[in-house]
């Protein structure tokens, strides 16, 4: 049976197909379509909180560290040796070769309910929220006005911020006094950010971090760095992965790589 389209259906239909257009053109990728001199405040807040390369997420609780538990602390003044326990890593992992205690919600480890009481509430969301960005992506560096520390070249270059390095020394109330021991101590967080960050594309490959610093402009902001050249990527490769341990909060944020274009080209 043949369908006759009236005028009303006709008027329908074309009106549709204009407000498609008019929601693509209006949600569509900016940074590529003008220059960054033409970005406007608002657009440079999207494109570093809320894009391609800036991922909003939650902390999850680390096996065995939520505070809601009968673990006998873990938080400030609860623990010693930078807030692990016994002074070394947090136990559980997700059993990647060269990193110990990675203790990923669903991927195997977990924690044990330390003095002898409460129940291992790893993997429970925290409190605290903040952004994983991709810092060494042109467009971000665009929007910045700058690019990583000089410590980072020939890395790729992922910030977390507003997210606290929970158990940290700083955290722990210890005075910012730039001393040999506070720039140790410092130091000691920066390793044990490093050794439990991982860059991974899903299913394939994946990469330890190589530098890992504290942003000065901000005691909760975090420059986490991986080698290009360990792992390089493409268009193709689909969906990359990052996971790092702030102390006894872990971070999560998935990217995918067909959208960090930036000019027609990768931008990571």
């Amino acid at each position: 049976m043949q369908t006759h389209l009236t005028r009303r259906n006709l008027l329908i239909l074309a009106g549709a197909g204009l407000t498609g257009i008019r929601l693509h053109a209006a949600s569509g990728d900016f940074w590529n379509k003008k220059p960054p001199s033409q970005w406007t405040t608002q657009e440079i807040d999207q494109l570093i909180t809320k894009s391609p390369w800036a991922k909003e997420v939650k902390a999850q609780y680390a096996p065995g560290e939520n505070p809601s538990s009968s673990n006998g602390g873990g938080y400030p003044g609860g623990s010693q040796g930078g807030g692990y326990p016994g002074g070394g890593r947090p136990r559980g992992g997700i059993g990647i070769p060269g990193i110990g205690g990675l203790g990923i919600p669903g991927m195997g480890g977990g924690g044990r309910p330390r003095n002898g009481g409460g129940s291992n509430r790893g993997g429970q969301t925290s409190p605290y929220s903040g952004t994983v960005r991709w810092d060494s992506a042109l467009a971000i560096q665009d929007a910045m006005k700058s690019g990583p520390p000089e410590a980072f070249d020939g890395h790729y270059v992922i910030s977390v911020s507003g997210i606290p390095l929970m158990g940290g020394a700083r955290y722990q109330g210890e005075d910012d006094d730039n001393s040999p021991a506070s720039r140790r101590r410092d130091q000691d967080d920066m390793d044990r950010i490093k050794g439990l960050s991982v860059l991974e594309v899903k299913g394939k490959n994946h990469v330890q971090a190589g530098v890992a610093q504290r942003q000065v402009s901000s005691g909760s902001s975090f420059l986490i760095g991986f080698s290009k050249e360990l792992l390089p990527l493409s268009v193709h490769d689909g969906e990359v992965i990052f996971t790092t341990q702030l102390g006894h909060l872990i971070v999560k944020a998935n990217f995918l790589l067909k959208e960090m274009l930036y000019h027609d080209e990768l931008a990571v």
